[in-house]
């Protein structure tokens, strides 16, 4: 599974916290740890969101005031019609929310994120275990598939 966060650069602890937990899960990418040297930046976001089964956009009072980026990261993220969940820091009016707003969100007290972190952690592995049943489902039905092709065609 591919996970990519979008955040404000002020917010990076909470970030590298959130990236450690959901590692177990798959490749988590971020500007601050992904990002290579003598690629085009844009680019390389867009690759990361077109290829993540998940976006996790870390809404806090820096994103607000800082972060335009993070809004072009949801507007791809939507047009790529991603799974995506807020993570949205407490007194950050829903108005602020933009093109997130009406979606449900996990809040996140900044100064003690462990316990909003936790909570992605379980969504993020249910989504995991639900990808890979998934999977196996698919799996079986090619080999299904490919048995009965085989068994057909030595019925000649």
């Amino acid at each position: 599974m591919r996970i990519f966060i979008s955040y404000s650069n002020p917010d990076l602890a909470i970030v590298g916290t959130l990236a450690n937990q959901l590692n177990i899960f798959g490749d988590v990418f971020f500007w601050n740890q992904s990002n290579v040297p003598g690629t085009v930046a844009w680019e390389q976001i867009y690759n990361w969101i077109d290829n993540s089964d998940i976006v996790l956009v870390l809404i806090t009072g820096n994103t607000v005031t800082r972060a335009m980026s993070v809004g072009q990261e949801v507007g791809r993220a939507k047009a790529m019609d991603k799974y995506i969940i807020p993570i949205v820091s407490a007194g950050i009016p829903s108005s602020e929310l933009g093109c997130l707003s009406g979606l449900n969100y996990q809040p996140i007290e900044v100064q003690n994120p462990l316990p909003a972190i936790s909570k992605i952690t379980e969504v993020v592995g249910g989504f995991y275990e639900n990808t890979q049943q998934n999977n196996k489902r698919i799996a079986l039905g090619l080999v299904s598939i490919a048995f009965l092709i085989f068994f057909a065609g030595n019925q000649k």
